[in-house]
């Protein structure tokens, strides 16, 4: 019981993380127009398609890293949907790009990486979404958000007066914090439309 207590927690905690990374980057990076994503034009595929999600997550990779000046982007968070189609795109050869993209049905966090950039699935995510996330994770001493665990998962057990059975509760306690100059510009995000499967 307590370590299934203790993964929701940390699913929680996971969460709350991913809202307000999504928060700052949409009040971060303006002024980049992103790769539209939409019906396909003549002679292209849906390989084409999936393709300009990637270059999409490279550019705003390199965008945080024209605005940040620490460093390019290096982890992208997206839904389960964007997941299969980036997993459906992983071995096209026509267009290659370096990637390491797990295609094994499962396999939903991590999911690979893909020149150089984490990809991760955000299960909590609507499976239709294309909001994509794309944000550096410093070293230590650069701008950005900041998770400073307390008290990481602490159990209390108790027994009921009126049972005997016994209870557990598990803890945390952490503070999220935008430390930094311009932490903001850490992060970036963009909406995908028109993708099928």
């Amino acid at each position: 019981v307590e370590a299934v207590l203790t993964n929701e927690l940390t699913q929680s905690i996971n969460n709350h993380i991913l809202l307000k990374m999504r928060d700052i980057a949409g009040s971060g990076i303006a002024g980049f127009t992103y790769l539209p994503v939409a019906g396909l034009q003549g002679g292209e595929t849906i390989a084409d398609r999936q393709r300009q999600i990637l270059t999409n997550i490279l550019a705003a990779a390199n965008l945080i890293a024209q605005n940040g000046r620490r460093g390019a982007g290096n982890f992208a968070v997206v839904s389960a949907k964007i997941a299969s189609v980036l997993q459906g795109v992983a071995g096209f050869v026509p267009n290659p790009m370096a990637n390491t993209i797990n295609q094994v049905a499962g396999a939903i966090y991590p999911l690979g990486s893909v020149a150089g950039i984490n990809i991760y699935t955000d299960p909590t995510q609507a499976f239709e979404s294309g909001e994509i996330l794309v944000g550096r994770k410093g070293d230590g001493n650069s701008p950005g958000l900041v998770f400073m665990p307390y008290l990481m998962a602490e159990s209390v057990q108790t027994i009921a007066e009126g049972t005997m059975a016994p209870k557990v509760a598990v803890k945390s306690r952490y503070a999220l914090v935008e430390a930094g100059f311009h932490p903001e510009t850490q992060y970036s995000s963009f909406t995908v439309t028109g993708v099928k499967l």
